[in-house]
Protein backbone atom coordinates (compact mmCIF):
# COMPACT_ATOMS: atom_id res chain seq x y z
CA UNK A 1 0.00 0.00 0.00
CA UNK A 2 2.96 2.47 0.85
CA UNK A 3 4.55 1.66 -2.67
CA UNK A 4 1.50 2.09 -4.58
CA UNK A 5 1.28 5.91 -2.53
CA UNK A 6 4.43 6.15 -3.35
CA UNK A 7 4.70 5.64 -6.66
CA UNK A 8 2.36 8.62 -7.06
CA UNK A 9 3.76 11.05 -5.06
CA UNK A 10 7.17 11.01 -6.39
CA UNK A 11 6.14 11.36 -9.87
CA UNK A 12 3.59 14.09 -8.98
CA UNK A 13 5.65 16.16 -7.14
CA UNK A 14 8.39 15.97 -10.16
CA UNK A 15 5.41 17.15 -12.11
CA UNK A 16 4.36 20.29 -9.69
CA UNK A 17 7.79 20.74 -9.55
CA UNK A 18 8.58 23.33 -12.37
CA UNK A 19 5.19 25.01 -12.48
CA UNK A 20 5.02 25.98 -9.32
CA UNK A 21 8.52 27.01 -9.05
CA UNK A 22 7.80 29.64 -12.00
CA UNK A 23 4.61 30.50 -10.42
CA UNK A 24 7.12 31.84 -7.67
CA UNK A 25 9.15 33.56 -9.73
CA UNK A 26 6.50 35.26 -11.63
CA UNK A 27 5.20 36.79 -8.22
CA UNK A 28 8.17 38.31 -6.94
CA UNK A 29 10.54 38.67 -10.07
CA UNK A 30 13.94 39.36 -10.21
CA UNK A 31 15.92 42.37 -11.13
CA UNK A 32 17.53 42.43 -14.78
CA UNK A 33 20.86 40.67 -14.87
CA UNK A 34 23.51 43.31 -13.67
CA UNK A 35 21.44 45.79 -13.70
CA UNK A 36 23.02 49.26 -13.81
CA UNK A 37 22.73 51.65 -10.66
CA UNK A 38 19.47 53.07 -12.05
CA UNK A 39 18.11 50.11 -12.46
CA UNK A 40 18.51 48.33 -9.52
CA UNK A 41 17.88 51.54 -6.98
CA UNK A 42 14.88 51.81 -9.24
CA UNK A 43 13.58 47.99 -8.47
CA UNK A 44 14.36 48.52 -4.72
CA UNK A 45 12.37 51.53 -4.52
CA UNK A 46 9.75 49.86 -5.86
CA UNK A 47 9.49 46.22 -5.04
CA UNK A 48 6.29 45.49 -2.40
CA UNK A 49 8.66 43.25 0.13
CA UNK A 50 5.41 41.63 0.83
CA UNK A 51 4.57 40.12 -2.86
CA UNK A 52 8.33 39.68 -2.61
CA UNK A 53 8.12 37.46 0.29
CA UNK A 54 4.82 35.61 -0.30
CA UNK A 55 6.45 34.71 -4.06
CA UNK A 56 9.98 33.76 -2.54
CA UNK A 57 7.26 31.17 0.01
CA UNK A 58 5.64 29.92 -2.99
CA UNK A 59 9.25 29.04 -5.02
CA UNK A 60 10.65 27.41 -1.99
CA UNK A 61 7.51 25.34 -1.72
CA UNK A 62 8.05 24.11 -5.79
CA UNK A 63 12.38 23.58 -4.71
CA UNK A 64 11.03 21.52 -2.21
CA UNK A 65 9.00 19.43 -3.83
CA UNK A 66 12.36 18.17 -5.67
CA UNK A 67 13.05 16.07 -2.49
CA UNK A 68 10.41 13.88 -2.39
CA UNK A 69 10.57 13.22 -6.76
CA UNK A 70 14.86 12.85 -6.04
CA UNK A 71 13.91 10.07 -3.23
CA UNK A 72 11.45 8.28 -5.39
CA UNK A 73 13.87 8.04 -8.47
CA UNK A 74 16.51 7.20 -6.15
CA UNK A 75 14.54 3.84 -5.13
CA UNK A 76 13.47 3.33 -8.43
CA UNK A 77 16.78 3.45 -10.00
CA UNK A 78 18.08 0.83 -6.76
CA UNK A 79 15.66 -1.59 -8.42
CA UNK A 80 17.81 -1.81 -11.38
CA UNK A 81 18.80 -5.07 -12.76
CA UNK A 82 22.59 -4.09 -12.65
CA UNK A 83 24.37 -2.40 -9.78
CA UNK A 84 23.28 1.47 -9.63
CA UNK A 85 23.95 2.46 -6.37
CA UNK A 86 26.73 5.04 -6.86
CA UNK A 87 24.87 7.03 -9.12
CA UNK A 88 22.21 7.00 -7.74
CA UNK A 89 23.55 8.43 -4.62
CA UNK A 90 24.94 10.65 -6.33
CA UNK A 91 21.87 12.34 -8.08
CA UNK A 92 20.14 12.23 -4.53
CA UNK A 93 22.71 14.19 -2.78
CA UNK A 94 23.24 16.31 -5.90
CA UNK A 95 19.35 16.76 -5.48
CA UNK A 96 19.35 17.89 -1.68
CA UNK A 97 22.45 20.04 -2.42
CA UNK A 98 20.81 22.40 -5.35
CA UNK A 99 17.44 22.67 -2.62
CA UNK A 100 19.41 24.16 0.05
CA UNK A 101 21.62 26.12 -2.02
CA UNK A 102 18.63 27.50 -3.90
CA UNK A 103 16.42 28.47 -0.70
CA UNK A 104 19.79 30.49 0.62
CA UNK A 105 19.77 32.18 -2.65
CA UNK A 106 16.27 33.81 -2.49
CA UNK A 107 16.94 34.54 1.71
CA UNK A 108 19.66 36.55 0.56
CA UNK A 109 17.32 38.79 -1.81
CA UNK A 110 14.61 39.18 1.29
CA UNK A 111 17.57 40.28 3.43
CA UNK A 112 18.52 42.83 0.64
CA UNK A 113 15.37 44.47 -0.01
CA UNK A 114 14.70 44.23 3.53
CA UNK A 115 18.00 46.53 4.04
CA UNK A 116 17.23 48.50 1.62
CA UNK A 117 14.28 50.40 2.87
CA UNK A 118 17.05 51.41 5.57
CA UNK A 119 19.16 53.16 3.06
CA UNK A 120 21.30 50.42 2.21
CA UNK A 121 24.51 51.99 -0.42
CA UNK A 122 24.03 50.94 -3.58
CA UNK A 123 27.73 49.46 -4.00
CA UNK A 124 26.79 47.42 -1.07
CA UNK A 125 23.53 46.20 -2.84
CA UNK A 126 25.03 45.74 -6.22
CA UNK A 127 27.80 43.18 -4.27
CA UNK A 128 25.10 40.84 -3.39
CA UNK A 129 23.27 41.08 -6.59
CA UNK A 130 26.61 40.08 -8.02
CA UNK A 131 26.69 37.50 -5.33
CA UNK A 132 23.26 36.05 -5.71
CA UNK A 133 23.61 35.73 -9.43
CA UNK A 134 26.89 33.79 -9.28
CA UNK A 135 25.60 31.47 -6.91
CA UNK A 136 23.09 30.91 -9.03
CA UNK A 137 25.01 30.32 -11.96
CA UNK A 138 26.98 28.13 -10.36
CA UNK A 139 23.87 25.78 -9.07
CA UNK A 140 24.03 25.16 -12.71
CA UNK A 141 26.43 22.44 -11.95
CA UNK A 142 24.58 21.10 -8.82
CA UNK A 143 21.56 20.60 -11.16
CA UNK A 144 23.02 19.50 -13.95
CA UNK A 145 25.00 16.54 -11.51
CA UNK A 146 21.84 15.79 -10.33
CA UNK A 147 20.47 15.02 -14.25
CA UNK A 148 23.89 13.53 -15.63
CA UNK A 149 23.81 11.13 -12.03
CA UNK A 150 19.98 10.37 -12.56
CA UNK A 151 20.58 9.53 -16.62
CA UNK A 152 23.77 7.21 -15.74
CA UNK A 153 21.86 5.36 -13.27
CA UNK A 154 18.95 4.51 -15.73
CA UNK A 155 21.38 3.74 -18.64
CA UNK A 156 23.09 1.27 -16.05
CA UNK A 157 20.70 -0.36 -14.62
CA UNK A 158 17.32 -0.34 -17.00
CA UNK A 159 15.03 0.44 -13.85
CA UNK A 160 13.24 2.66 -16.15
CA UNK A 161 12.77 3.67 -19.82
CA UNK A 162 15.88 4.53 -21.79
CA UNK A 163 14.98 7.32 -24.06
CA UNK A 164 14.79 9.13 -19.98
CA UNK A 165 17.89 8.07 -19.22
CA UNK A 166 19.69 9.00 -22.60
CA UNK A 167 17.73 12.64 -22.61
CA UNK A 168 19.11 12.86 -18.83
CA UNK A 169 22.61 11.99 -19.72
CA UNK A 170 23.01 14.86 -22.28
CA UNK A 171 21.01 17.34 -20.73
CA UNK A 172 23.43 16.93 -17.55
CA UNK A 173 26.72 17.20 -19.73
CA UNK A 174 25.31 20.16 -21.71
CA UNK A 175 24.37 21.53 -18.34
CA UNK A 176 27.54 21.25 -16.24
CA UNK A 177 29.89 21.97 -19.28
CA UNK A 178 27.82 25.01 -20.75
CA UNK A 179 28.08 27.01 -16.79
CA UNK A 180 31.49 28.30 -17.17
CA UNK A 181 30.38 29.83 -19.93
CA UNK A 182 27.17 31.34 -18.43
CA UNK A 183 24.43 29.80 -20.53
CA UNK A 184 22.81 28.36 -17.28
CA UNK A 185 21.40 32.01 -16.37
CA UNK A 186 19.89 31.76 -19.81
CA UNK A 187 16.37 29.89 -21.03
CA UNK A 188 18.43 27.14 -21.78
CA UNK A 189 19.22 26.08 -18.27
CA UNK A 190 15.41 24.82 -17.78
CA UNK A 191 16.12 22.01 -19.94
CA UNK A 192 17.00 20.00 -16.69
CA UNK A 193 13.63 21.47 -15.40
CA UNK A 194 11.70 20.37 -18.25
CA UNK A 195 13.22 16.81 -18.16
CA UNK A 196 12.11 16.32 -14.33
CA UNK A 197 8.38 17.83 -15.45
CA UNK A 198 8.54 15.17 -18.31
CA UNK A 199 9.83 12.49 -16.33
CA UNK A 200 6.86 13.19 -13.57
CA UNK A 201 4.33 13.22 -15.68
CA UNK A 202 4.93 10.53 -17.76
CA UNK A 203 5.28 8.26 -14.75
CA UNK A 204 2.08 9.49 -13.17
CA UNK A 205 0.29 8.29 -15.90
CA UNK A 206 2.55 4.92 -16.34
CA UNK A 207 3.83 4.37 -12.89
CA UNK A 208 6.74 1.78 -13.36
CA UNK A 209 6.53 -1.90 -12.26
CA UNK A 210 8.26 -2.53 -9.17
CA UNK A 211 11.15 -5.20 -9.53
CA UNK A 212 10.38 -8.22 -7.69
CA UNK A 213 13.51 -9.53 -6.12
CA UNK A 214 13.48 -13.52 -5.79
CA UNK A 215 15.97 -15.31 -3.57
CA UNK A 216 17.60 -17.98 -5.28
CA UNK A 217 16.72 -21.73 -3.90
CA UNK A 218 19.31 -23.10 -1.52
CA UNK A 219 21.77 -25.60 -2.52
CA UNK A 220 20.96 -28.40 -0.42
CA UNK A 221 17.43 -29.24 2.13
CA UNK A 222 19.13 -28.33 5.68
CA UNK A 223 16.79 -30.93 6.98
CA UNK A 224 17.83 -33.73 4.44
CA UNK A 225 20.93 -32.74 2.56
CA UNK A 226 19.27 -33.22 -0.63
CA UNK A 227 19.24 -30.60 -3.68
CA UNK A 228 15.73 -28.18 -2.51
CA UNK A 229 13.21 -28.91 -5.52
CA UNK A 230 10.93 -25.36 -6.47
Amino acid sequence: MKEAIWSRVGPAAGLLFFPVLMVGFFIHRYPDIRPSDAQLASWLATVNLSTFRFGVYVEALGIMLLIPFAAWLYFQLRQGARDASWPAVAMLAAAIGWVVISLQINEAWVGLLDQARNGLDIRVAQTVVSINQATYDMTGVVHGVTILAAGVAIVRGGAMARWVGWAAVIIGVFLVGSVPFGIDATPFGILGYIWILAVGGYYAIRPPRTRQVVAAPAQRSVATGLPATS
